[in-house]
């Protein structure tokens, strides 16, 4: 009988001494309860897994919790001595079900955090039995360990994209870092700004630091600034979405502040006109309906200046710069410069400066094809993670949370080895 179930419990180096059924009225539902201890040998460290010389009987049992059996709950319960590591001092010695300073077998934890990566709160908790907080503490165990199979997330970075996601109201960010060539999550941190993006480049080593070409991400200034000083000779993209959003919120200024002034003047065939063309304008050409196409091709006539179809044509003109050559786009990149400055617009002025700012970076980005989509795709699901993981009031416990759903560490559900 104890072979059967020391199979069941699927750990080795463990002798199963003692099953019994714990169904006291103390508890809230029966407990099978097996009394287990490591096979002799030398005791280990911990921490550090060095052989250590045994230093007393630690005090008495500790229980964890296992997968279940059926409708019942499973516990290992058994002594763990303590050992005398030369590094660490006097420490639990390490037993080869569970974690360090965990309450739960190593199965049961990775059951937990598969679950968590297809399932909500309200899944996990009901069918492990385990409360959300709990459960967020095994994900950044879980998280946290170190996979051998698996090499180091710095490893020949090329290409990297930054980005910050908002995790609830109150301008509370997660800074995210996406490798382009992996395809993975990175590295994460609670906060945004420069001194979060320099966090992560002291983490890297001067090699790994170096081996980095490309830095992806919007027109953020201080993601300029942190890579001009720890990778000067890095490529800076800019994202060709960003780019063409830059034009369009400013050619929505233009059409809501005519708009407002033909109002105000009273002169109701302009506001009509304007009515039907300020949402046309804001949508690709292609892709709108046969109401707002209808709209768009009144749109000379809708301004008597025609300050709004010159907006639209700026717009139009930067958003086609991206899918044509270099050395094209750089001459109409200069035209467009041009034009927009000599525009009389205020709105298409002042964005005319911020182009002309970030003209080396749009070229950049032009003739690398490098984008932010990749990034924006992760941001997607990062927020579908922050929805899942509502409750939890630990930061950490949501970034391990997001490293497990986007860093594509090999989290399965356990095997039998035995």
């Amino acid at each position: 009988m104890k072979s059967i179930f020391k199979r069941l419990l699927n750990v080795k180096d463990m002798m199963v001494e003692d099953v019994s059924l714990d169904d006291s009225p103390l508890r809230d539902a029966p407990v099978l309860v097996a009394r287990v201890r490591c096979r002799k040998g030398a005791s280990r460290c911990s921490r550090c897994g060095r052989k250590a010389p045994r230093y007393d009987n630690g005090g008495g049992g500790r229980s964890w919790r296992h997968q279940d059996f059926g409708c019942f709950r499973v516990g290992l319960s058994g002594p763990v001595p303590r050992v005398e590591c030369r590094l660490h001092g006097v420490v639990v010695s390490r037993v080869p079900w569970a974690e360090p300073g965990s309450r739960f077998t190593r199965d049961f934890e990775s059951e937990c955090a598969w679950l968590m990566t297809v399932a909500g709160q309200k899944t996990v908790s009901g069918f492990l039995h385990i409360a959300w907080r709990t459960a967020g503490d095994i994900a950044r165990r879980v998280a946290g360990r170190p996979e051998s199979s698996m090499p180091c997330m710095f490893d020949g970075l090329h290409a990297i994209g930054v980005d910050e996601t908002s995790r609830r109201k109150g301008h509370a960010y997660i800074t995210v870092i996406v490798g382009h060539e992996r395809g993975r999550v990175i590295w994460a941190h609670d906060g945004h700004g420069r001194q979060v993006l320099d966090l992560f480049f002291r983490q890297l080593t001067p090699e790994r630091r170096a081996s980095i070409r490309i830095v992806t991400g919007d027109g953020a200034g201080w993601i300029d600034s942190s890579v001009a000083e720890h990778r000067p000779n890095a490529e800076r993209v800019l994202d060709s979405f960003r780019i063409v959003s830059w034009m369009t919120d400013a050619l929505d200024r233009v059409g809501k502040r005519l708009w407002n002034q033909a109002g105000r003047d009273g002169n109701e065939t302009a506001t009509e006109a304007m009515r039907g063309v300020a949402y046309a304008v804001l949508g690709n050409p292609g892709d709108l309906t046969e109401r707002r196409s209808t709209a768009l091709a009144t749109l000379a006539d809708a301004d008597p200046k025609g300050r709004l179809y010159r907006s639209w044509q700026l717009r139009e003109l930067l958003r086609t710069l991206p899918r044509q050559p270099v050395e094209r786009a750089e001459a109409e990149l200069k035209r467009w410069i041009g034009r927009a400055s000599r525009c009389r617009i205020p709105e298409i002025v002042e964005l005319c400066g911020k182009i002309r700012r970030r003209r080396d970076d749009i070229l950049t980005t032009i003739r690398l094809g490098y984008s932010n989509a990749r990034i924006e795709a992760f941001s997607n699901k990062i927020k579908v993670t922050i929805r899942m993981a509502y409750g939890f009031r630990d930061t950490d416990n949501l970034i391990a949370m997001i490293k497990l759903r986007c860093s594509g560490p090999p989290i399965h559900l356990p095997t039998p080895i035995l």
